[in-house]
């Protein structure tokens, strides 16, 4: 019985292992595709990427200005 449980086991496991990596080349082919242009060391970051990147960047100023406003403000309660 302990034989038949362990194959069953090693299938799910194998399979689900599998299936990971299947989907982490598919994901990573698809934001490479998204974010970069160019072959092999000539790779640059693609319009698309540059703009990502500048609104991430003035979304986090924006965010952490407001954290420190509240904290700030806060210290004289």
């Amino acid at each position: 019985m302990s034989a038949i449980l362990t194959e069953i086991l090693t299938l799910l496991t194998s399979g689900i292992t599998q299936f990971a990596t299947g989907f982490g080349s598919g994901l990573m082919s698809m934001v490479t595709s998204i974010f970069l242009t160019g072959e092999g060391d000539a790779q640059k970051l693609s319009l698309f990427g540059g703009l990502c990147i500048v609104f991430a960047g003035i979304s986090l100023a924006i965010g952490l200005s407001r954290w420190v406003l509240k904290w700030v403000s806060s210290l004289g309660n």
